[in-house]
């Protein structure tokens, strides 16, 4: 319990950090950690997510940071998928399953941050792009429980034509929203929450993510961006090494 509050701090750090990297934290320690089953620990990862990332959106917006656009773009694809998804599609994919493919979409995302050095300018503020985009997000999101901002925070940086802290903080806004959907489509589906323990996790999440936009605002954006692709790449491996150990 002590190593699962210490992580649910670095979550929120990480979330007011980079805008990203709450649920692709929370899942893997709430399954191999708290030895809670995957559907619902990414359940749980994303109530945390919502709540923490919403408090950190109004900061944000106060400082117009957000970009409504992309937001709008995003948003109008990325509700409905991930609510389908996580209501009719995540309850029938096998628990190994979905941690392999959790681990590989995170390998994707690292690689594509990594790479990217300026924002390609034939894809930049296309809303028609980045709603097609929003829908692959959302199914992503619906299946692997995550609010999405692992593989939102590059797209916003490298087709949306955002620097890096703007990319936060409209991602952080589309993350509370895709999270909130998730948890209504468990609900709906009368998922069993131990809300005991998400409550207490929630606080902590939120206390990590008000000291990570402390930091944030002294941290360069390149640096940010460089540190977020390693980070996923190393979670990334470590989820394909655990489920490769235990297939045999």
């Amino acid at each position: 319990m002590v190593l699962l509050s210490i992580i649910a701090l670095v979550i929120g750090i990480s979330l007011g950090l980079i805008g990203a990297g709450g649920a692709i934290v929370a899942v893997p320690a709430l399954v191999y950690i708290g030895n809670i089953e995957p559907h619902l620990a990414s359940g749980y990862a994303l109530f945390m997510v919502a709540v923490a990332s919403a408090i950190a959106s109004v900061q944000h917006i106060r400082q117009r940071r957000v970009d409504v656009p992309s937001v709008l773009a995003f948003g109008s694809t990325t509700i409905i998928s991930i609510l389908l998804v996580r209501r009719f599609v995540a309850p029938l994919v096998p628990s190994t399953v979905q941690m392999i493919c959790f681990g590989a979409v995170l390998l994707i995302a690292a690689i594509r941050m990594l790479q990217a050095s300026s924002p390609p300018s034939e894809t930049a503020q296309r809303p028609a792009f980045l709603a097609l985009y929003g829908l692959i997000i959302g199914a992503i999101s619906g299946i692997l429980g995550v609010g999405g901002g692992f593989l939102m925070t590059p797209a916003l940086v490298l087709w949306a034509g955002l620097d890096m802290k703007r990319a936060v903080a409209t991602s952080l806004v589309l993350i509370s929203i895709n999270s909130a959907v998730g948890v209504a489509a468990d609900v709906w589906a009368g998922t069993p929450y131990d809300w005991p323990l998400v409550l207490g996790f929630t606080g902590l999440t939120t206390l990590g993510i008000l000291a990570g936009i402390i930091l944030s605002h002294r941290i360069d954006g390149s640096t940010l961006r460089s540190g977020f692709g390693w980070v996923v790449l190393a979670i990334g491996l470590a989820v394909l090494v655990r489920e490769a150990l235990n297939s045999y």
